[in-house]
C-alpha cells in the first residue's frame, strides 16, 4: 500500500530509461541512469488520455465523444530522504455537462499509512455533488453539512478501511506487501531491459531529437508471455496473488498456474489471428539534466471480426521538483471516535 503510487513511476521510469540505453551509446545511457537515480527529489505527472473507441458492448450506452474528451491525470512529488511521496489524482468526464473529480494523498513510506485529507469532500465540484446527491438520495450533503467541523482533517486510509470492512488489517502484512511489489517492479524493469535490448536495432528511430520505438503485436505478445513465464513460480509474486486472493500459497500457485497457461493460449491466438491489430508507438524527450523530460506510449488496437477500435496515449513529463506541503501530524488525523460518529451518520441519513 505504501508504495502504490510509486510503483506506476517506477515502471514507467524504467521504459524510459531502458529505451534511452537501446538506442544512445553506452555512456549516454550511464550518464541517464545517474541522473535519474541520483534525483533524490523529483515530481513527474502521468496521463491516460483515449484517443478513439468504438465497438466495445460494454461502453455502447456511452458517448463515444464524451470517452475521447475524458482523460485520468496524476501527478506525483516524491521525497526519498523524508521518504514522502504527495499525489493528485484527476479524472475529466467530458460530455454535457463535463465533470472533474480531484483528489490529493499522503504517502508516509517509513510507515506505510496513507493520508487522505477531508477538504477534497467538501470541495467537490457543483456536478459531482449533484450527482453523488442523487445516487445517494442527498445523504452526501447532509452528512458534509454535519461535519463541518472536520475540515482541514485527514482520513487515515488503512484505518478507515479497518473501520468500513470491519477487517483488522495487520500493518505488518502491508508493508511485506510493499516489499515484494517492490520486488516484482525491480523484476519487470530488468525484464524489460532484455527484451528491448535484444531488439534490432531497426525498431528504434532518432526523429527531431526524440527516440521512437515501435512494437507490433508479436513483440508485444512475446513481450507479455515472458513476463508471464518470469512469474509463474516467483514467490514474492505467489505470496502477494495468495493475499490479494484469499488463497494458501499452494491454492495460488496452482491457480495462477491455470491463469498463465490460459493466458498464454489467448496470445497464442492474438498472434495467429490476421483480424486483429495490435501496436505501440513509444516516443522517449531526452533530458541532459534529468535523462528523460517525456515519455509518451501511442496504443493502437484493432479488431476487424468484431469491429471494435481503441486507441490511447499514456504520457509522462518528468518536472523539476515541486515541494511536498507539510505532512498531516498526529492530531491533524481523524480519531477512531470521529470516525465512527461519521458512520453513524451516514446510516442514521440514510434511514430518513
Amino acid at each position: 500500500m505504501k508504495k502504490a503510487i510509486i510503483a506506476l513511476t517506477l515502471i514507467v521510469l524504467s521504459v524510459a530509461i531502458f529505451l534511452t540505453a537501446c538506442s544512445s551509446p553506452k555512456s549516454e545511457f550511464m550518464s541517464s541512469f545517474r541522473n535519474i537515480v541520483k534525483n533524490k527529489q523529483y515530481t513527474a505527472t502521468f496521463m491516460l488520455q483515449p484517443k478513439e473507441i468504438s465497438g466495445f458492448e460494454a461502453l455502447d450506452r456511452l458517448n463515444p465523444e464524451a470517452l475521447t474528451a475524458s482523460n485520468v491525470t496524476v501527478k506525483t512529488s516524491r521525497d526519498t530522504e523524508r521518504d514522502l511521496t504527495y499525489s493528485t489524482f484527476g479524472i475529466h468526464i467530458g460530455g454535457a455537462p463535463t465533470m472533474d473529480l480531484t483528489a490529493h494523498s499522503f504517502q508516509n513510506g517509513s510507515t506505510g499509512k496513507t493520508f487522505v485529507p477531508v477538504n477534497d469532500f467538501f470541495e467537490t465540484a457543483a456536478p459531482v455533488t449533484n450527482m453523488l446527491d442523487l445516487a445517494t438520495d442527498s445523504v452526501y450533503s447532509k452528512v458534509l453539512s454535519e461535519n463541518e467541523d472536520l475540515k482541514g482533517k485527514y482520513i487515515d486510509l488503512l484505518q478507515t478501511l479497518q473501520n468500513v470492512t470491519g477487517q483488522v488489517i495487520d500493518e505488518n502484512t502491508v508493508d511485506e506487501q510493499a516489499d515484494q511489489l517492490q520486488a516484482i517492479e525491480g523484476k519487470t524493469a530488468f525484464l524489460l531491459y532484455k527484451k528491448l535490448n535484444s531488439l534490432d536495432k531497426s525498431h528504434y528511430q532518432t526523429v527531431n531529437g526524440t527516440i521512437k520505438l515501435t512494437l507490433n503485436k508479436k513483440e508485444l505478445a512475446e513481450l507479455a508471455n515472458a513476463w508471464l513465464e518470469e512469474f509463474h513460480s516467483n514467490p514474492d509474486f505467489i505470496s502477494l496473488y495468495a493475499e490479494i486472493a484469499g488463497l494458501t500459497e499452494s491454492q495460488a500457485e496452482e491457480s495462477w498456474d491455470a491463469n498463465t497457461k490460459e493466458m498464454q493460449e489467448s496470445l497464442k491466438s492474438l498472434i495467429q489471428n490476421k483480424k486483429i491489430q495490435l501496436s505501440t508507438i513509444m516516443t522517449v524527450y531526452p533530458d541532459s539534466d534529468k535523462g528523460v523530460k517525456k515519455l509518451v506510449m501511442a496504443f493502437d488496437y484493432t479488431n476487424q471480426d468484431k469491429q471494435q477500435k481503441l486507441k490511447f496515449d499514456f504520457t509522462m513529463n518528468l518536472l523539476d521538483f515541486e515541494k511536498i506541503p507539510t505532512p498531516p501530524t498526529k492530531e491533524d488525523i481523524l480519531t477512531k471516535k470521529e470516525l465512527d460518529n461519521v458512520m453513524t451518520d451516514i446510516i442514521r441519513a440514510q434511514r430518513k
